[in-house]
């Protein structure tokens, strides 16, 4: 079961204004910094772009959203490096282009190109290994969710299980139900310790792009879009949810889902 794509926010208007403009001074050149060109495909839900959409939106970065349809995937699949997506394109100012797969290479490529404040994933070693351990955990959580989250999509052979598989609406719902019961406390208690310790982001006082991956997952059990993962999966951690109100009221996050 797929998650519901989230909604584009409107586009940004020019700001115009009537006040008069500074003179330049002599000899000095006006620099002009020219943003580069920039396309992100994926499908029409939010899944794993959603964290690159996320960081594009907060460093207020203009990209294409392009969303790949059903249609149009068997003949694109065979143009991509790994063959998935997301797959993000770049042209930049000078006429470069570039193009890379995996969506946490992308964010994390965002955050460093486009940050404008230097916390959204700091380069220096100490200040990021925070964000980095606060990652690797959401992928942990994934990837106990992978299977449940799968064959309930209809990949039950990759799991070893024949085409024809009866048993499995009955083992879909054991699946999603031990992880909701046994998994998912687990994760959300590690959460709750954290952002007491923190008192506000994942990582601190700044909201980071360990934020935005954690956001960008957790989306998904809110929505009642999956089959036994009810819309209030979360309820019982109100830490967590707090937190999350507090990720919606920035700005930029904010616009992108239309609240």
């Amino acid at each position: 079961i797929l998650a519901q794509a989230c909604l584009l926010g409107p586009p940004l208007e020019p700001v115009c204004s009537t006040s008069k403009r500074t003179p330049t001074p002599p000899n000095h050149r006006a620099t002009v910094v020219i943003m580069p060109s920039i396309k992100l495909s994926y499908f029409d839900i939010e899944g794993p772009a959603e964290k690159v959409r996320l960081t594009l939106a907060v460093t207020d970065t203009t990209f294409e959203d392009y969303r790949i349809s059903r249609e149009e995937w068997p003949a694109l699949k065979e143009t991509m490096p790994f063959g998935q997506v997301p797959y993000m394109e770049v042209t930049e100012d000078d006429g470069n282009k570039l193009s890379f797969a995996q969506s946490a290479a992308m964010m994390r490529w965002v955050a460093r190109k486009f940050d404008k404040t230097g916390t959204l994933y700091p380069a220096d070693a100490n200040a990021s290994i925070d964000i980095e351990q606060m990652i690797g955990l959401s992928d942990d959580m994934q990837r106990t969710w992978v299977p449940a989250q799968y064959m309930g999509m209809g990949l039950h052979k990759k799991f070893g299980h024949p085409e024809e598989f009866p048993q499995k609406p009955e083992v879909v719902k054991a699946l999603r139900e031990t992880f909701l019961a046994e998994e998912l406390p687990k994760y959300m208690n590690f959460l709750t310790k954290t952002l007491e310790k923190t008192g506000a982001f994942l990582c601190g006082a700044n909201i980071t792009i360990a934020d935005l991956q954690w956001l960008a997952q957790l989306r998904y059990f809110t929505k009642g879009v999956a089959d036994h993962v009810p819309a209030d999966s979360l309820d019982k951690y109100p830490v967590v949810v707090a937190w999350m109100s507090r990720c919606y009221e920035v700005p930029q996050i904010k616009k992108w889902y239309n609240m």
